[in-house]
């Protein structure tokens, strides 16, 4: 257990632009977790991310940003925030590898003071603050609920509730908590001394997301659950549940309209929802595509709703919702499946979006990644990988979870026969003009028709998580990271590697320098080597580097190789036996794909899985030898 310590300031530990050579892309978005405004002024709002992210708008959500120009809470999921009656903003995180943060701003997100002593594997997944005194804090999360008043100073544990959910302090007593669990309610009078459980009403299996008191007559309570919602109208002894007018069942959140208490907003799954009569019946306000985590309402601005979604950012209406506007500006929380560069236009780059929303697809930059538009018109299912051709038609190809899809503009999308569902295609390769190679659930898929039509190649029907274009005694072949092992494909059969790699994630050729070099990487780190005329494998020192993948720039024919790893400083790029490195531009970065620009030496493209698009454009010599196979792996 790490070692209860306060008031230290939170490390960076993620991405600036303070790197030589580094820039940052403009693709915006977000899966937003968190989202709250300042009571004491209408236009000053905070969010949180899934990747530990707190991001401050100072417009009413038109543009945002980064206060520390980092991730303040890497590895941690940003699922509360607060802002207390003093201006000071409180994140209350849990960990995706286990534990959780509690910790307090008292600079809008600059800098961050812990606040968990004792507390710091406790998994939080609520928190409450009194509204008249902030130095009395609540936290819940899966082993029971905590109090504090000494503002996070120290903790005393008031329930061993086990998954809770939700909390809720009565604004006139701080001795009253709400708690909502994965079954059900409970609520304390007594500061938690005793403890009633509020059921009445509700059904067994009812999971709590959100609790809301109405500030105007805090005995009225809403519920949001994963079957519909429930109010009270005497502090949780009965409930009513209404789910007229709804599509669906589970509500992620629910709003009171501080001008009117008879006007509930409601965030579902699917769509944003309003009551105008206490809850009798609900109308559909946005569109089904919206994934609603939070709904922000301020007295001071009446007329505008800011809705925080699942992976799509922040949408926001100044019209009670008449109409909403996507504003994620500054926003970079974005997940990147695929790059690749235009081989045909200078400054064309395109990207594969995972939001996770409605704004999930492809994106096109023609300034060298400055600013994006979505591409896509046919609505595609989720992109994983990317292939644009040089002169030839089709001009796109992409792999999704539902096999292969191609298209002359990128704009309208064909499905590629047979069309085989759900088959997942991870990465498509071109040889020629018309034959391309495809690695996916169901095994190596070929097409010589230029992705048209596509059929297993040979008896590889086990699934394959990557494969690569390079030689075998001088002939061109094919190798697959299969999950039976690593397998090569002469043209005529397949055939095993004796003594080759067993196990890894991703697969690449190198074939810089006199000989063809080999990597595989994965979990248990990397693993490079020559294979010759008889299938033998011949190992060579690689960096060190554990959870580590290998990525191929572009079409994988005399294109660049880089390892790469989430806890590495560095990127790597074969060169021969030996890699050059460069300063990657923060910490922690889990990057998924590279494309090197054709028309520009030296610059190429990160794409993260969380963090958006990253430029390089240093030198053709920013790239330093550092590490050497024949020095027996130690860095020179």
């Amino acid at each position: 257990m790490r070692k209860p310590i306060l008031f230290i300031i939170i490390v960076f530990m993620a991405a600036s632009t303070g790197f030589a050579g580094w820039s940052r892309g403009g693709l915006f978005g977000a899966d937003v977790r968190a989202l709250v405004a300042d009571p004491r002024n209408p236009d000053t709002l905070f969010l949180g991310t899934s990747q530990g992210e707190v991001y401050i708008s100072s417009d009413g959500g038109r543009f945002w940003s980064n206060p520390r120009d980092g991730v303040p809470f890497p590895g941690y999921v940003v699922d509360n925030l607060v802002v207390d009656r003093y201006g000071r903003v409180w994140a209350a995180c849990w960990g995706l590898w286990g534990g959780g943060v509690i910790a307090v701003s008292a600079d809008g997100g600059k800098t961050w003071s812990r606040r968990d002593a004792g507390l710091e594997e406790f998994s939080v997944r609520a928190m409450a603050v009194d509204s008249r005194n902030p130095e009395v804090l609540f936290v819940g999360g899966l082993t029971g609920v905590y109090r504090s008043r000494d503002s996070g100073q120290t903790w005393t544990q008031i329930s061993d509730r086990e998954n809770v959910e939700s909390l809720a302090v009565d604004p006139r007593d701080d001795n009253r908590l709400y708690v909502g669990t994965w079954r059900q309610a409970w609520r304390t009078d007594d500061g938690g001394a005793t403890w009633v459980k509020i059921d009445q009403g509700m059904v067994l299996d009812t999971d709590v997301f959100t609790i809301n008191i109405d500030p105007a007559n805090p005995d009225s309570v809403w519920l949001s659950t994963c079957g519909w919602v429930y109010s009270s109208a005497n502090r949780g002894n009965q409930w009513t549940r209404y789910k007229n007018g709804f599509n669906n069942r589970r509500i992620q959140s629910v709003a009171i309209d501080p001008t009117d208490s008879h006007s509930i907003y409601a965030g579902s799954v699917a769509g944003l929802y309003r009551t105008s009569d206490s809850g009798q019946g609900w109308e559909l306000i946005s569109g089904e595509d919206f994934v609603v985590n939070a709904v922000v309402l301020h007295k001071g601005r009446p007329n505008r709703i800011v809705v925080a979604t699942e992976g799509d950012g922040i949408y926001v209406s100044q019209d009670k919702g008449k109409t909403f506007q996507r504003s994620s500006h500054g926003l970079r929380n974005v997940r990147i499946a695929s790059l690749a560069v235009d081989p045909d236009v200078s400054g064309r780059i395109f990207a594969a979006v995972l939001f996770g929303g409605r704004a999930s697809g492809i994106y096109q930059s023609a300034n060298s990644g400055q600013t994006w538009d979505r591409l896509n018109e046919t609505k595609l299912p989720e992109v994983l990988c990317i292939a644009v051709r040089h002169d030839a038609e089709p001009k796109f190809l992409v792999g999704t979870e539902q096999g292969v899809f191609w298209s002359d503009d990128g704009k309208v999308w064909t499905h590629s026969e047979p069309q085989m569902v759900p088959v997942r295609v991870d990465k498509i390769l071109q040889f020629n003009q018309v034959r391309l190679f495809a690695a996916s659930s169901e095994g190596v898929l070929t097409s010589k028709d230029a992705g048209k039509s596509w059929y297993r190649l040979g008896d590889a029907k086990g699934r394959t998580a990557d494969i690569a274009l390079g030689t075998i005694d001088g002939k061109r072949a094919l190798y697959a990271l299969t999950e039976t092992g690593m397998l090569v494909f002469d043209g005529a059969g397949w055939s095993s590697i004796s003594g080759g790699p067993e196990k890894g994630r991703t697969l690449a050729v190198s074939t810089e320098g006199n000989r063809e070099l080999v990597v595989v990487a994965g979990v248990q780190g990397v693993q490079s080597g020559h294979v010759d005329a008889q299938r033998h494998w011949h190992s060579v020192s690689s960096p060190k580097l554990a959870f580590a993948s290998v990525l191929e720039s572009g079409d994988a024919l005399g294109r660049g190789v880089y390892l790469t790893s989430r806890d590495a400083t560095d990127l790597f790029r074969a060169s021969g036996d030996s890699w050059k490195t460069v300063p990657l531009p923060g910490h922690s970065l889990e990057i998924a794909a590279i494309a090197e620009d054709p028309f520009h030496s030296g610059r190429f493209y990160l794409g993260t899985g969380g963090q958006g698009v990253f430029i390089y454009a240093g030198s053709s010599t920013g790239l330093e030898p550092t590490y050497s196979a024949g020095s027996g792996g130690e860095t020179k």
